[in-house]
């Protein structure tokens, strides 16, 4: 079969709730990333004996072959090509990834690698405190269409302790091996069968874990770190997702005159104006870094802190067009719903990684219009109801629903269930 080394053996670890080692590794993988219209693609990493396989791609009720071309990363070998516009489904060896004309069941999560940083560490063997593939196991049995990565895939950067970090040793660092072990492999089930799209998050800024963002999860053609990549319009419908990348934006306020921020105004801008002409009549935006997120204090006393004050202050300069429903980011490591006279915002960023927790003291200062839940490794489905409005439940590692979001009702967005 053209994928895992094996298939059976990622099987074989969710019943046995194992944790990835470091001897696991992916050969084979094919899945797609969707972007723009022309810049959609599909890759296969690691092909048996370094051949490129061939792929098939539908377009209505055509079928043609598709040459992917050999690149590198690292040490491995990468198999990609751009798919035509219009591309229904991918098929290479016995595998298809269906696209959806219209999605209808979304998963959106984010923040998924396991924390290994200098004195930081998260036992990435143990699945209890590093959870991603048991999230992994419990959104395979969502049989979503589409899925949504906020971003900050890779986090196994360092580690100082020589017994601790002794079974990490190989998949440190921001070669193949760490993406390896942070994404691709405890991925594999899901990147196999349905589409992704994959927004930049921090960890893979030019300072950090890019390369292999490049390499692995973006569209062609990127040879070099940008401070931000092109935005991304991604049609289903009459449903438009925008994918901004703002991951090397500072969350702490610059400049407002500033050469950085004229530089970020103009990229903001250049998203907004290609909104208001574009022809969908619903939009989501999806990012890094929110917008109106809120933080805990981790350095002083009790407070929530505002996290982007710079995204804060383009989205008052330039509001977003009243089609824009949803604004959807990761970067703070729990879940929460803001509201008010914009977009409704949502944070997913419980996949994986170390929690961010509120204490009792910070949450008696969450303002009106806020909503934090508990801090529980997760992911958030997102379907229409009887009346096509959409609903965000918000799931645990073990795909137990834990609130419900009725995110177009934001009067009182999220019950427990």
């Amino acid at each position: 079969m053209n994928l895992v080394k094996s298939v059976s053996v990622v099987g074989i670890l969710f019943l046995a709730a194992c944790a990835h080692k470091p001897a696991d590794r992916v050969e084979g993988l094919t899945y797609v990333g969707l972007a723009d219209g022309n810049t959609s693609f599909v890759r296969t990493i690691a092909p048996k004996n370094g051949q490129c396989p061939q792929a098939r791609i539908v377009k209505g009720t055509e079928e043609t072959e598709l040459i992917l071309n050999q690149n590198k990363f690292d040490s491995t070998v990468v198999c990609e090509a751009t798919l035509p516009e219009g591309t229904t489904s991918v098929v290479v060896g016995e595998r298809r990834i269906q696209i959806p004309a219209s999605p209808k069941r979304i998963v959106v999560f984010g923040d998924t690698g396991c924390r290994l940083k200098g004195d930081y560490y998260q036992d990435c063997n143990n699945p209890n405190e590093w959870p991603f593939l048991r999230i992994v196991k419990a959104i395979q049995q969502e049989q979503a269409d589409l899925i949504v990565h906020v971003g900050d895939y890779h986090y196994r950067e360092s580690c100082k302790d020589p017994v601790k970090c002794a079974p990490f040793k190989d998949t440190l660092g921001y070669g193949y091996r760490p993406w390896e072990a942070d994404f691709l492999y405890p991925a594999a089930t899901l990147l196999q069968t349905t589409p992704f799209l994959f927004v930049r998050g921090n960890h893979e800024d030019c300072q950090r874990a890019h390369e292999g963002f490049s390499k692995l999860l973006t569209p062609l053609g990127e040879n070099s770190c940008p401070k931000f990549q092109d935005t991304r319009y991604t049609k289903f419908g009459s449903l438009l997702v925008v994918n901004f990348d703002n991951a090397t934006m500072p969350d702490t306020g610059l400049d407002p005159k500033g050469s950085e921020m004229t530089m970020w105004r103009e990229h903001y801008r250049k998203m907004i104006e290609q909104i208001k002409t574009r022809p969908e009549t619903e939009v989501w935006v999806v990012l890094h870094r929110p917008i109106w997120g809120l933080s805990p204090n981790w350095n002083g006393p009790a407070a929530v802190l505002p996290v982007n004050l710079n995204m804060q202050l383009l989205a008052k300069e330039m509001p977003f067009p009243k089609k824009v429903k949803f604004v959807f980011a990761g970067h703070i490591h729990n879940t929460q719903v803001s509201t008010g006279k914009r977009p409704v915002h949502v944070v997913v960023g419980e996949g994986g990684t170390a929690l961010d927790h509120y204490d009792a003291a910070t949450r008696k200062l969450i303002p009106a219009g806020f909503t934090v839940l508990p801090s529980t490794h997760g992911y958030m489905v997102l379907e229409q109801d009887a009346k096509n409005q959409w609903v965000g439940t918000v799931k645990d590692a073990e795909g137990k629903a834990n609130y419900k979001c009725s995110l177009e009702q934001p009067q009182a967005p999220c019950t427990l269930q």
